[in-house]
């Protein structure tokens, strides 16, 4: 079992490697040393491609034979010129990318790696290096990402496809080459949170602040947070969060902490997770190193009660036909995520509302396993991956059988394929114009790729 679970590990590390630079990482050579001339394999323009760019992307794959490795990489290579073709273009425009838009993308990817493993630590352990370090070196690759994005979105932006080219590009798929689906649901909610009583609330508060005041008058603030803070990651640490973007956290919370100078101790600020006191570690721009105690006020049996009763009566009023459950989510969900779309789950990979169910959180798929579509079912109780508590109505508004793709069931689906066969057909049109007024080189052994062999041509024939 633990050789198992170390092998698994150093899976998902390796994935992580490169999955976090997704793309980015043709854009990474800008921090390697290039001290002989065959660690480089190209270059576009201004923009270099290594030896070590094509390793990163075949390091997890198994070729057969030698050829079948060279032409692997091959194909690698052609990518890589490409998005640096892009990004070349891109430096030649000035295109710009926000600060807090690269931070975002960045906090992005690190909180689904981390929901796979199941904690920043785990995430540090495999990776072998802290959380701010992996912010840091994502953020050239990640801007460099957005640059290539922004002019790709020049090239393309205008295409959209009609309901007879869906059709066209279905028709022209081999039936043994459609996709395959498991099981699909669309499911709708409407939240209602377990909300703290004004007494309880007002007891967290005189908490904290006593311990505030503890701390003022000379007590140690990590002895405090090891014997009263209630978050349960950070207590055993005597509050320490470690070197952190400000991004991280909540408006709230990070403004805060923002204000204060080193060793500074933060007023009481309250956040959607409780009471907080913060101190100042250290701050490098928008990176912050602090330390906090929480206080949650108490969840009574009361409170869960009048969050119940809420759901039953919202669940009275659709039974009666007096609204339905999409405006009634609009109008009554406490959860800011879904009642704007109606309450419905999205698929947070392709922004879709059919969810695959052996993607489903186990929580979510026992309950609408046994529901009949056009269902509502709760209240149901549940907790939110923050802690809170909640509950439910649950609404199964279609359930697909496994299948292969077919337009009644997967038209946006396919729709989305098509409309990106048709960005691919032109980009690469700009792709081929472009390489002939662009600087192009190819060192050994890679000149012998077959899919560069018009472009070397072009580059010979000029």
């Amino acid at each position: 079992m633990k050789v198992l679970e170390k092998n698994s590990l150093k899976f998902m590390k390796n994935k992580i490697v490169v999955l976090l630079c997704f793309t980015g990482c043709w854009f990474s050579s800008f921090s390697q040393k290039r001290e002989i001339l065959d660690q480089v394999v190209a270059i576009v323009g201004t923009q270099v491609i290594t030896k070590s760019d094509i390793d990163l992307q075949s390091s997890n794959l198994n070729f057969p034979d030698d050829r079948s490795y060279f032409e692997g990489n091959c194909e690698f290579l052609k990518s890589a010129i490409f998005q640096r073709l892009l990004l070349n273009q891109a430096y030649i425009d000035s295109i710009e990318v926000k600060d807090e838009e690269i931070m975002n993308e960045i906090n992005r990817r690190l909180d689904y790696f981390i929901s796979q493993l199941g904690s920043k630590e785990a995430l540090e352990k495999y990776y072998e290096k802290t959380v701010a370090e992996i912010r840091e070196e994502m953020k050239e690759p990640i801007r460099e990402m957005k640059m290539v994005q922004q002019i790709r979105n020049q090239i393309t932006g205008d295409i959209i496809v009609s309901p007879t080219e869906v059709k066209q590009f279905y028709n022209s798929i081999p039936a043994d080459s459609l996709p395959y689906y498991n099981t699909q649901v669309e499911v709708s909610q409407i939240v209602f949170y377990a909300k703290a009583s004004a007494e309880e609330e007002e007891k967290a508060k005189t908490k904290v602040s006593e311990i505030r005041q503890r701390v003022l008058k000379g007590d140690k603030f990590s002895t405090m947070a090891i014997l009263y803070s209630e978050d349960p990651g950070t207590a055993t640490r005597g509050g320490d969060l470690g070197m952190r973007s400000r991004f991280d956290f909540v408006p709230e919370f990070s403004a805060a902490a923002m204000k204060l100078k080193k060793d500074s101790i933060s007023e009481i600020i309250k956040t959607q997770y409780g009471y907080h006191i913060i101190k100042m570690i250290e701050r490098k721009g928008d990176m912050i190193h602090v330390a906090h105690i929480l206080i949650i006020p108490k969840i009574t049996i009361d409170a869960k009660l009048t969050a119940q009763e809420k759901a039953k009566e919202v669940l009275s009023l659709i039974k009666k036909d007096s609204i339905g459950f999409e405006s009634a989510a609009f109008k009554y969900s406490e959860d800011e995520l879904t009642k704007n779309n109606g309450g419905r789950l999205l698929d947070v990979n392709t922004g879709l509302s059919k969810l695959e169910v052996d993607k489903i959180e186990a929580s979510l798929f026992f309950v609408i396993d046994t529901m009949k579509v056009g269902q509502i079912v709760g209240p149901i109780p549940y907790f939110l991956p923050d802690g809170r508590q909640a509950y439910r109505l649950l609404f199964l508004k279609s359930k697909t059988p496994p299948h292969k793709a077919n337009l009644n069931d997967d038209y946006p689906v396919l729709s989305d394929l098509a409309k990106e066969k048709k960005e691919q057909e032109l980009l690469l049109k700009w792709i081929n114009k472009k390489m002939e007024t662009t600087y192009f080189f190819v060192n050994s052994p890679y000149d012998q790729c077959e899919g560069l062999q018009q472009y070397l041509k072009e580059l010979k024939a000029n």
